[in-house]
């Protein structure tokens, strides 16, 4: 499953056409089932037998149609209006829901809100919360507001052993793993859909049911079982439900790709692309679009994938899920930058950066706020535990006088347990909060600070260096040829190598010393009361620790260099932004001057000090697998 997903930091390289673009490991059918795999209107026991009244003959039938027949959905929603007055209280708590539910088709997510909050403020009927609680929680993931969806799932999912509807049931089930698949907990969303399958659900159920089992094993990074997801898909074209067959086969073409076999997913795509462009989904379509680009130039067919990625562009720019987005400017970079053309590369390279940052985002406050109602979970059943042990000491204490001596050593031990659980859970509570702040400053796949945190501490730093008339040195560099490293030897290597490179300079900072990575291969280091001459002697160390990175115990036979620029307060002042302008132009001179060196700024020239010992001038020598060895121009 390595091909199915970006793991690197790094900026995409235009020369490893079999990199997958995709953010994330699966949730493609996430997106759909926020809307499709919504509970749904209860469908009583015998509605078709003599002797039913006509509004639940409606109710019935319009759950029913609603994915596989809209007009007629739309049309019985009309018949049902019209019969509210003959309905009973909890028959018009169904309507609320079927209304809420076309609401939050057509996009109208608030008025959906609204209706359902209603129903389940006035009913404390088990079905109705259940059902309304679900598809609540739906609408409230599908509009990014991860916190509210999963505290309505925290209150509805122990109601589901008193749901009698089985249907009901199933619908609750299916609905809670979308969600926790959205969430990335895959485990929880793949179990829910299991219970579902293990108890015989109809037809369009076991549909969505097998689709989440699916986008579940993508998202964990396991075999997918191809023979049952095309099984699935035979199923769910057999029904007639569209959507997830559509999805079904976005599934099994990653997949296939993955597995090498990317003229077969091409041809699965573009077979079901007509019905795709017919069902209207943007979604849908913007990742049938950006697959197929992605994939078209894999396997050379340039101008069919550029014209796929601008169609997954247009299709999905502006919608809430970006992943097709993502994936579309990530083929468009690589086009461009093969062309040769700089303007196209630079804006397409923009426009990924964007799109990808902001997807980042989004997958962290989901990844947080499932944290967060977890832990807030826990606090509240641990209160409510206490709250019973209180409210026994009192009954117990009413009970009789003769045994108050031996209560007051209960009060005690209980007291003292209440503390003691207190000073744990804000222990707990503590210990989230720096974990939550740790994800937001470091750099998650080295470890260092990221380009935000270290612009932050290195701008209090220098104010306080400034204060006290202490020179700072500041160094920039860059890894040599790292592209090469990411072509030859993909992406997971050149992740290994950075995290060896963030160690390997980390363990030469002091404890005032502040390192970040900028992006990419990038990386900048702030020493306090060090010069110009401090700071390159500590950059001449980084080189040798680099060069004596062994990378042999991964199976990668390279040298790791970098190129340094450094200059000092002396020479650049205090203000940051000039002091990296710089360290950075030092940098590229000793790029030119031939990589593997170091270079300190000076106000005439920047002047190159010292190769890594072995370089020279001449071109670098990176060892490759297997004996062979490359030459690559400097």
């Amino acid at each position: 499953m390595k091909d199915m997903t970006t793991a690197s930091r790094n900026r995409p390289s235009a020369g490893t056409a079999r990199r997958s673009s995709w953010p994330t490991r699966g949730r493609l059918l996430s997106a759909l089932c926020l809307l499709l795999a919504m509970p749904m209107v209860a469908v009583a026991a015998g509605a078709a037998a003599a002797g039913v009244d006509e509004v639940e003959a409606l109710l019935v039938e319009a759950g029913s149609v609603k994915t596989s027949d809209v007009a007629r959905f739309q049309q019985l929603l009309v018949e049902l209006d019209a019969r509210a007055h003959d309905a009973t209280p909890q028959q018009r708590q169904r309507l609320q829901i079927l209304r809420a539910y076309r609401h939050a088709l057509l996009g109208e997510s608030g008025a959906a809100v609204a209706l359902l909050e209603e129903v389940l403020g006035e009913s404390r009927d088990a079905d109705i919360r259940f059902e309304g609680g679900g598809l609540l929680s739906n609408i409230h993931a599908a509009n990014r507001r991860f916190e509210d969806s999963l505290r309505i799932l925290e209150e509805i999912l122990p109601l589901r052993d008193h749901i009698q509807d089985l249907e009901i049931r199933h619908r609750g089930l299916l609905n809670a793993g979308v969600v926790y698949n959205q969430v990335g907990e895959y485990r929880l969303g793949r179990q829910l859909a299991q219970a579902v399958l293990d108890s015989p659900p109809e037809p369009r159920n076991t549909c969505a049911a097998e689709n989440l089992v699916a986008e579940a094993a993508l998202g964990l990074e396991e075999d997918l079982d191809e023979a049952r997801l095309r099984a699935n898909i035979a199923h769910c074209d057999s029904i007639n439900e569209r959507v997830f067959a559509a999805f079904a086969r976005a599934h099994l073409a990653r997949w296939l790709a993955a597995s090498d076999r990317v003229d077969q997913a091409i041809r699965l795509l573009e077979s079901y692309l007509p019905t795709v462009e017919d069902i209207r989904y943007p979604f849908l379509q913007g990742v049938y679009h950006a697959l197929l680009a992605e994939y078209r130039l894999r396997d050379g067919a340039q101008a069919q994938a550029e014209a796929h990625a601008a169609v997954a562009v247009q299709r999905t720019r502006g919608i809430g899920n970006i992943e097709p987005l993502v994936s579309a400017y990530g083929t468009l970079y690589r086009i461009a930058s093969d062309r040769g053309d700089p303007a196209a590369t630079l804006e397409a390279y923009k426009a990924f950066v964007d799109a990808e940052r902001r997807h980042l985002d989004d997958v962290k406050s989901r990844e947080m706020a499932y944290q967060i109602v977890r832990h807030q979970s826990q606090q509240q059943a641990q209160q409510i535990e206490l709250l019973n042990q209180k409210n026994a000491l009192l009954q117990l204490d009413q009970s009789t006088t003769k045994q108050r001596a031996r209560l007051w050593l209960v009060v005690a031990g209980l007291l003292s347990f209440l503390l003691a659980t207190t000073a744990y859970w804000a222990f707990k509570t503590k210990r989230l909060q720096m974990r939550l702040r740790r994800l937001a400053e470091l750099d998650a796949l080295t470890g260092v600070s990221n380009r935000h945190h270290f612009t932050e501490k290195a701008g209090k730093l220098l104010a306080a260096c400034r204060q006290d008339h202490r020179v700072v040195a500041l160094l920039t560099f860059d890894l040599d040829h790292f592209k090469q490293v990411n072509d030859r030897f993909g992406h997971e290597a050149g992740d290994w190598v950075l995290q060896q490179v963030a160690k390997a300079c980390a363990e030469l900072c002091g404890p005032g010393d502040c390192i970040g990575r900028l992006g990419g291969e990038e990386f900048v280091m702030l020493l306090p009361g060090c010069d110009a001459a401090t700071g390159r002697r500590v950059a001449e160390d980084a080189l040798a620790q680099l060069a004596a990175v062994d990378t042999g115990q991964r199976g990668y036979d390279l040298c790791i260099a970098a190129s340094f620029g450094i200059t000092d307060t002396t020479l650049s002042g205090y203000d940051l932004t000039r002091l990296m302008s710089h360290a950075d132009r030092a940098m590229y001179a000793a790029k030119r001057a031939g990589r593997a060196r170091v270079a300190v700024f000076d106000e005439d020239n920047v002047r190159a000090l010292t190769p890594r010992s072995g370089t020279g001038d001449g071109p670098v020598d990176l060892r490759l697998s297997g004996g062979e060895r490359r030459v690559l121009p400097v």
